[in-house]
């Protein structure tokens, strides 16, 4: 089967997060077990040195305050589990924290850089596998990790889990955040997902650094312009579906029709004219220093869950989330269909939920009007 063609999603999950949007369920969540990682990434929207982290006004939860946390989401209705970071498997806590999660019944994933994982951890999933381990491919080359992400063997020791982890049978995925840094490896990060029958997915917009600088600021971060993040993501269109599937692709985008899916099977399901995934209405996430939000993307709305019970945040973020506005010139922009702007995007680009995402807006133009071009080409 070319993994290409896998979804991300079974039917029967995406039924589960239908019913749950509707009954306002907490689902899914993640557990942002620490902003600190062995990479130190340019286009990073969270890292903190342990010094940042010491420093700041609010304490990391401890493993005995996630496993709480995680005992009542699953009370009240959690499945699904994410782990993330920062570089998970550098914290000092995530093996226990992991292990608990699993054998209390959540289907549990882990974002990861992969570059920690040796053959102990493997062993050690093999005995208790997650459901996927979603492993960042930042380039094709030690060079390239070392320019993009300040890790000179960056390359070789995530090669290296990625493969001893196939060969363990431990589900893997593979992300890949395109910047100028790494993109001369697209074709190569492509093929070496092929070699591997793994899916890659490939995003070519960066979210300005929220977590990291504040709300609606864009400098000292990595990312494309517009017009080359549109470019990028079509070309890596075609290299991932080949020419028949990018023509019908590109027709989609020229005409209006073509669905731009969001950084991940996540952020899917719009459902109103408010926020239109499943942030704040089926998932939700909490941050290493204990702030329940609709989306590790942004700070706000956030419910400071060390001050109360899960049931009572969620019920709390999820009236603030139901507030959030979206622009009208959004709502009635006649390439919507086309564009994956969302209410997060929005808050980072411009301060606001109501704002107008101008860097989505040009790179929406862009990708159909270099659609248009290639299929008035071909048909010459």
């Amino acid at each position: 089967m070319d993994p290409s063609e896998v979804k991300y999603e079974a039917p029967l999950t995406k039924h589960l997060f239908r019913k749950a949007t509707s009954r306002g369920m907490p689902l899914s969540g993640t557990i942002e077990v620490s902003p600190v990682c062995n990479f130190n990434c340019r286009m990073c929207y969270v890292r903190k040195s342990p010094q940042e982290v010491a420093a700041g006004e609010r304490r990391m939860l401890e493993v005995g305050d996630r496993l709480r946390i995680a005992a009542q989401a699953r009370d009240a209705g959690a499945l699904y589990m994410l782990i993330t970071g920062g570089e998970p498997f550098l914290w000092p806590g995530f093996c226990i924290l992991y292990e608990e999660l699993v054998r209390s019944g959540f289907l549990v994933t882990v974002n990861t850089n992969g570059s920690l994982i040796d053959k102990d951890t493997v062993e050690w999933l093999k005995k208790l596998p997650p459901v996927r381990l979603n492993i960042t491919l930042y380039g094709a080359s030690d060079e390239t990790y070392g320019r993009l992400c300040r890790s000179p063997q960056g390359f070789t020791k995530t090669a290296a889990a990625v493969d001893m982890l196939r060969a363990a049978g431990v589900p893997v995925k593979l992300n890949c955040s395109l910047t100028p840094e790494n993109a001369e490896d697209l074709e190569a990060m492509i093929a070496f997902a092929g070699e591997r029958d793994l899916i890659i997915e490939v995003n070519t917009y960066m979210f300005p650094p929220v977590r990291r600088c504040g709300s609606g600021k864009t400098e000292d971060f990595e990312r494309f312009t517009p017009e080359e993040a549109a470019y990028y993501h079509i070309k890596r269109y075609r290299l991932q579906y080949g020419e028949e599937r990018y023509a019908d692709f590109l027709a989609g985008l020229r005409d209006g029709c073509a669905r731009i899916e969001g950084l991940d099977e996540y952020c899917t399901d719009p459902l109103d004219g408010k926020v239109s995934c499943r942030a704040g209405k089926a998932a939700w996430w909490i941050t290493y220093d204990g702030l329940m939000t609709p989306c590790g993307m942004i700070d706000r709305p956030s419910v400071d869950i060390t001050k109360d019970s899960f049931a009572a945040c969620w019920e709390k973020l999820r009236e603030e989330t139901d507030k959030l506005r979206l622009s009208g010139v959004c709502q009635r922009c006649e390439s919507r269909s086309v564009c994956h702007s969302c209410a997060a995007m929005a808050y980072a680009e411009t301060g606001t939920t109501e704002g107008i995402p101008r860097y989505l807006c040009k790179m929406t133009r862009e990708m159909q009007r270099l659609a248009a071009e290639y299929l008035r080409a071909k048909e010459l």
